[in-house]
């Protein structure tokens, strides 16, 4: 068997690769042997098509933070981890999960550790896996397990807040793309099989060759790409795609700015949940890296890792950054100072989601009448074209 990997060394830097054994417990083992730490690891997936489902329904971050968030009550009020999970088992909707939980108790009651019990299934990240591990070896299981709530919760209100910004932009997209389709599908054709499509000014010619493309086999052949497209993206086809899309969106100013304050708000919720965990700080900083997709700053905390090990201290490692904006050495000092580190962390991520908010506010509100304003240029121009073919067919005189 083969099974797909990411990894990091000793000095912080990650890679990826496949590798050949028997199980995923081998594979395991044969990468620690190796010295590495083991991010990600999945079985490699083979092209077949027969019996596949593309549309496969997953387990989803709130069926997650539902599961810890009771498993962290039921472990709170006293019940031991083997009978909370049965408790739980009944109660979850989701077959796959289901079925998750199932071999996640079965190799408790064999004798292997919560850790251990949890990791191998790929539903939970290594972020989940450190933060149990944490809870385990100080014996404080259900906040561990509170923390991870915690922190899926934050993702989940998250995307909630991105999503429910974005509604009313999209459908202004959305209805002004289905307003053109009608006009350039359904008014244009007729329009210009009235007049014929002799001795038309060049604006009314643009038009006609839109209308062209609208219609018919271009229609079709555009709803076809993007069905394909989609199909490829659920199977993983496209995995490779992704740097590359999101190296595009960083290229543009005005969205550099704001995916920089969304990474720190991240970062520094990471971070703070991660030490509110017990996890020490080199490897919170080293799990909450691997959430970092601004490319500077990720390249940044790497280096912190290796000159933090080397014994320099926190804020001093952070005060030679030129990416890391200089509130957030002054805070780290504070927070050394006061061994609260975890605390500063979560008023770091207080002032980044603020400031994400307020300026994706601000852009929408830009956005908003542009699109409004390019939807009307359009229209405008379409019945600035008609009317200059009515009169060049001679049917309004002057």
């Amino acid at each position: 068997m083969e099974f797909e990997y990411q990894v990091a060394d000793s000095t912080g830097k990650t890679f990826s690769g496949v590798i050949s054994a028997d199980s995923i417990d081998q594979a395991k083992e044969l990468l620690r042997k190796k010295g590495y730490l083991i991010l990600e690891l999945k079985e490699k997936k083979e092209i077949s098509i027969k019996g596949i489902k593309i549309f496969k329904k997953r387990i989803s971050d709130e069926v997650l933070y539902s599961f810890f968030r009771e498993l962290a009550i039921l472990l709170r009020a006293g019940i031991t981890i083997d009978k909370a999970l049965e408790i739980l088992i009944s109660s979850v909707s989701h077959p796959d999960f289901q079925k998750i939980l199932k071999d996640i108790l079965k190799d408790l009651q064999q004798g292997k550790s919560v850790v251990d019990s949890f990791r191998g299934r790929k539903v939970f990240n290594e972020l989940t896996l450190s933060m149990i591990s944490a809870g385990e070896s100080i014996g404080n299981l259900p906040q561990a397990f509170e923390n991870i709530a915690d922190y899926l919760r934050f993702q989940i209100q998250f995307r909630r807040e991105i999503q429910n910004t974005l509604t009313y932009p999209l459908f202004l997209v959305v209805a002004s793309f289905v307003t053109l389709f009608v006009i350039f599908k359904f008014i244009l054709p007729r329009f210009f099989s009235i007049f014929g499509k002799t001795n038309l000014p060049l604006s009314a010619k643009i038009l006609l060759t839109l209308g062209y493309a609208f219609s018919g086999k271009g229609a079709i052949l555009f709803i076809s790409g993007l069905a394909v497209l989609l199909i490829l993206y659920k199977l993983g086809y496209l995995s490779f795609v992704r740097p590359y899309f999101q190296g595009f969106w960083y290229k543009i100013p005005v969205v550099r700015g704001l995916l920089f304050q969304l990474n720190l708000a991240r970062f520094s919720y990471s971070m703070h949940s991660m030490l509110k965990g017990g996890i020490e700080f080199v490897d919170a900083l080293f799990l909450s890296k691997n959430l970092v997709n601004f490319k500077e700053l990720r390249e940044f905390l790497e280096t912190c890792i290796f000159e933090i090990r080397k014994g320099k201290s926190i804020s001093e490692v952070f005060s030679s950054s030129t990416v890391f904006p200089e509130i957030f050495p002054h805070m780290l000092r504070v927070g050394e100072e006061t061994g609260n580190l975890k605390n500063i962390f979560l008023e770091l991520y207080n002032i980044y989601d603020e400031k994400f908010r307020t300026s994706v506010k601000r852009l929408l509100t830009l956005l908003e009448p542009i699109i409004i304003t390019v939807t009307g240029l359009i229209v405008g121009f379409i019945v600035i074209s008609l009317i200059l073919t009515v009169m060049s067919a001679g049917v309004i005189r002057l």
